[in-house]
Parts: structure tokens; sequence; C-alpha cells
């Protein structure tokens, strides 16, 4: 068997440079939170930055848009609406902060809180599909 822990996975190189924990139930949720392909790379590239709980992440939008490979102003709307969906709140900063330069952060605590509250009806839809996918493979669906 395979090394199953990350290095064993990804390699040495890739692992060296990192990883960023991302909730299964972010992932399932996507689509009901109204979240687009690209404020999900936002989000993500967000968590990748949130490395204390009581730290609030502030990576440039510049930045975020050079991983991602858009605009500044994609990643601006972006930022918008999920503040808009009430996912995250921006913390606006001035330009002379030592530690923040001007850049905005982000507060993770509505996107937390909102997981929080759907993860119990999700884990619920996931066992249902989960023992119903058992019946058809059992045969016991009967035509309905």
């Amino acid at each position: 068997m395979k090394n199953q822990s990350f290095v064993g996975k990804w390699g040495e190189q890739t692992s060296d440079l990192g990883w960023t924990a991302v909730p299964i139930a972010l992932l399932f949720l996507q689509g009901k939170l109204k979240i687009s392909p690209i404020e999900m790379n936002v989000l993500i590239n967000l968590l990748m930055h949130w490395w204390k709980l009581d730290q609030l992440p502030y990576p440039s939008q510049d930045a975020i848009a050079y991983r991602i490979g858009v605009s500044k102003r994609t990643i601006q709307r972006a930022v918008a609406k999920l503040e808009s969906l009430k996912i995250i709140n921006v913390v606006a900063n001035p330009r002379g902060s030592p530690v923040f330069r001007g850049r905005n952060a982000y507060d993770l605590s509505p996107l937390v809180k909102l997981l929080d509250e759907m993860s119990m009806e999700l884990r619920n839809d996931l066992e249902k599909k989960k023992k119903k996918k058992k019946m058809i493979l059992m045969g016991e669906d009967k035509a309905k």
C-alpha cells in the first residue's frame, strides 16, 4: 500500500509549499450558498491566508488575481458578491497601517456560522442518499 500521508499523495516538493484545510461542507454546499467557481476560488485563497483563529486574513487582491489568472476587478466583484451573500465581511484598513498597508482584511466568521448551521441538514441529506443508493444496489428499490 502506498503512503497515504499528504507527502505520500502529493510528493515532497509540492508538500513543502504547504496545504490549506477546506471544509468538505463548503464543497458540498457551494451551489446552495450560490457561490460561483470564481468566488469559490477567492474563498480558498482567503482560507489559505487564515492561519490563526483570532487573526483575519488579508491577502492582496492583486495576489489573488495573479494566482487565479483573472483581473483584479474580477476579484473585487467576487469579494463584493461574497459580502452581499453574507458569506464574508470585508474590513477596510488604512494605507498607513504597518500590518495591513491598506489591504482589506476578511472576516470569515459568517461562513463558519453558515456552514455550522447547514451541516446537520447536509449530513442528513447525505445519509438519505447513501441509504437510497444502498437500497438500489440491493434491488430493494421497487418501481415507484
